[in-house]
């Protein structure tokens, strides 16, 4: 039978680690409730089994504090009638319990399920330090790679940083309820309303919790410009009546948002930006990187349902797309149908880029979060394009994709990297680079 051991540690923290976690030497730990009557020598080694360095890691937890912490793990029995001793099993769950020493950037988090919940980090801390750590991530990866003086602007930040989301994919537990993961494991608990989720989409959540929902996810999409709301897979007949009653706007195959005065079509496969306020700053900064003119032509790579390439379409002579998602590239064309100097081609990037003829002035480059194939800028280098821009939502692929183009294959000159912060609360960074090529 499995034995449960808790017990209380007093950490100083030193750190903030990539995952938001504070991180810091355990100054003292004692097993507690029925876990006293453990023998000291058994406790310790119980701990340096959990925390082999002598320190940890918890949600919450801020640089320059000294915490209470309380964890638990459980003690197995053993694994077969020839193991000579109890291995414990090294996954201790942890929970943030006092705080004794506070860091001046701490905040009260306003959501009730913050340190339980997995897609929060940043809650407990103020905004503008918010700000500032994002900026300064980007800057020690840039350094890290070889960039001495990265020109690194300061991360701007989002008008409303709260229920900006206007998308959420919510896993459906045994009990048909919608919720969402507990940090670090795969349990789900249900939720009735999300601190960044835009408000239309907590009220789509209010109505689907009143029926059992079929596993194992519900995705809800709303348009926060257009008012519509898409709900993946669609809704029975009672639940869409429940819908349509609290005027929810329900759409179950595609929905339309409006992006810089563009509107575009939406599938539920396809990939959309998920702060639509700070999607039109990224939209700003790309025209602006890229120097175009009626004269130009541009290349849109992972294009999606077509974003950039239609806000490019009105500034550049032509552009060309390239998208493998076959959904999005349905989307893009539909969106793209009245824009006459538009092309848009499915395929990889790493296949296509290589095979295109004929002059391109700038690049737009955003790629998933693995960054960009080697071929990709290998090509780049080769083609010798004159402005690239490349949107990165991890910097850590972005430094590593920007140090190959700028040190190693020595084709361009890194301009700016401007963060923008589309997910706030959270350690993702999205940002925006300008790229030149050398002369």
């Amino acid at each position: 039978m499995m034995r449960e051991i808790s017990f209380q540690c007093h950490v100083r923290l030193n750190e903030l680690t990539p995952d938001g976690l504070g991180k810091g030497p355990i100054l003292s730990a004692r097993p507690t409730g029925d876990a006293e009557s453990v023998e000291r020598p058994v406790f310790d080694d119980l701990l340096r089994r959990c925390f082999p360095d002598g320190s940890l890691t918890i949600v919450g937890g801020l640089p320059g504090e000294e915490v209470i912490v309380e964890g638990r793990v459980l003690l197995a029995p053993p694994a077969s009638p020839g193991t000579r001793r109890r291995r414990w099993k090294l996954m201790p769950r942890l929970t943030l319990r006092q705080v004794l020493v506070a860091s001046p950037w701490r905040v009260m988090a306003p959501c009730p399920h913050f340190g339980i919940c997995g897609g929060c980090q940043y809650q407990h801390i103020r905004y503008d330090r918010q700000l500032s750590l994002k900026q300064e991530r980007v800057r020690t990866l840039l350094i890290n790679h070889g960039f001495a003086d990265p020109p690194v602007l300061p991360t701007i930040g989002c008008p409303i940083p709260w229920h900006y989301r206007n998308q959420m994919r919510f896993s459906v537990d045994r009990h048909g309820r919608l919720g969402l993961t507990i940090h670090g494991t795969r349990e789900v608990f249900p939720v009735d309303h999300c601190f960044i989720a835009h408000e239309r989409i907590n009220s789509t959540l209010a109505v689907l919790q009143m029926r059992p929902n079929r596993p194992p996810q519900v995705v809800i999409r709303c348009g926060v410009s257009t008012g519509q709301v898409l709900v993946q897979p669609a809704p029975d007949e009672v639940t869409a009546a429940q819908l349509h009653t609290a005027g929810i706007d329900l759409h179950t195959e595609f929905l339309e948002e409006k992006l810089a005065g563009k509107t575009f079509r939406i599938r539920p496969s396809s990939f959309f930006q998920t702060n639509t306020a700070q999607a039109e700053r990224m939209v700003e900064l790309i025209i602006r990187g890229l120097c175009a003119s009626s004269e130009s032509t541009v290349v849109d790579a992972y294009c999606g349902v077509g974003t950039f390439t239609l806000a490019l379409a009105a500034y550049c002579g032509y552009v060309i797309g390239i998208e493998e998602s076959a959904s999005a590239v349905q989307d893009a064309r539909a969106n793209l149908a009245e824009t006459p100097n538009v092309t848009i081609i499915q395929g990889k990037t790493e296949h296509v880029l290589p095979g295109l003829e004929g002059r391109v002035d700038g690049i737009v480059l955003d790629p998933p979060r693995q960054g960009c194939q080697r071929l990709v800028l290998e090509t780049l280098a080769r083609q010798h394009i004159p402005r690239l821009v490349y949107v990165s939502c991890d910097p850590q692929t972005l430094a590593r994709d920007l140090a190959i183009l700028c040190h190693e294959l020595q084709a361009y000159r890194l301009m700016e990297v401007q963060p923008l912060d589309m997910f706030p609360q959270t350690v993702h960074i999205e940002c925006v680079a300008t790229l030149e090529a050398h002369l």
